[in-house]
């Protein structure tokens, strides 16, 4: 596994899920350049490991990601290039989450501003700690949101508290963001990853396949009409029909037992 300067990924091979922490705690995990690059390589090597079947996104220290990194972007002489290319390479790690088969959680202790929000409403499950706080932040120096916020967050949340977050800058803390559906369980900061592996280790002996289907059917309902999501769900289905898990997943039906699934 090649070394990462700005993520470090952990690799649990024996429960089949992966934790990528973003590695600038001393800058709050503010997106850069490096950690960009190296957010899309360590998702390359995800890609690629048949063993990591759940992955884990995490901040090291006490913040999930406080957004971009304001102190690189007021050096740039040229910040529209800047961002635009910056941007860029980040939508490029983003595709690839929604696009693997194996389902992502963000654990989200502590401050989750801009970006760091973008890639929090970007994973399939979201868990925080009790001291979590969410903001669109963008806005509050004069930017419009990216690295799809402005494509999961009205999903989630609804179009008119992100409207609210994005244009009255409100922020919400643990127990809003429980109340809003923006995560789905609020835990101890103590106890956060731990609570979130468990979650993780279910996922990871699941049929991994059906749920990557499951991820792009979901995804693709947004813009698809009625006649165009069945046809996708026809084409998924059979693909899952014919993988190793249905026949587990049947066998284990009518021998009444746990299915063991394969993730293929």
């Amino acid at each position: 596994m090649s070394k990462l300067d700005t993520i470090l990924l952990e690799v649990d091979e024996s429960e089949y899920y992966a934790i990528m922490y973003l590695n600038r705690p001393d800058q709050l995990n503010a997106l850069n350049f490096q950690l960009a690059e190296d957010f899309c390589s360590a998702l390359e090597e995800i890609a690629k490991n048949e063993k990591v079947r759940c992955v884990i996104i995490t901040g090291k220290g006490n913040t999930f990601c406080a957004g971009g990194d304001l102190g690189a972007f007021k050096k740039t002489e040229e910040p529209d290039n800047f961002l635009f290319n910056l941007a860029t390479i980040f939508h490029k790690g983003i595709k690839m989450l929604k696009n693997i088969n194996a389902p992502s959680i963000a654990a989200v202790n502590g401050a989750c501003f801009g970006v760091g929000l973008s890639l929090a409403c970007a994973c399939d499950v979201r868990i925080c700690s009790e001291n979590a706080k969410f903001g669109v932040a963008f806005t509050s120096v004069g930017l419009s949101p990216d690295s799809s916020l402005t494509f999961h967050l009205p999903k989630i949340v609804g179009l008119p508290l992100a409207n609210e977050m994005a244009i009255l800058n409100r922020m919400l803390n643990a127990e809003e963001a429980m109340k809003f559906n923006l995560v789905s369980k609020v835990t101890s900061e103590d106890s956060l990853l731990e609570e979130v592996k468990g979650i993780a280790k279910k996922i990871s002996h699941g049929p991994t396949m059906a749920y990557g289907s499951t991820k792009k059917l979901f995804t693709a309902s947004f813009s698809n009409d009625l006649e165009s999501q069945l046809s996708e769900e026809i084409v998924n289905i059979k693909k899952n029909a014919a993988s190793e898990d249905f026949q587990e997943g049947v066998s284990s039906f009518f021998e009444k037992r746990k299915p063991n699934f394969k993730g293929r």
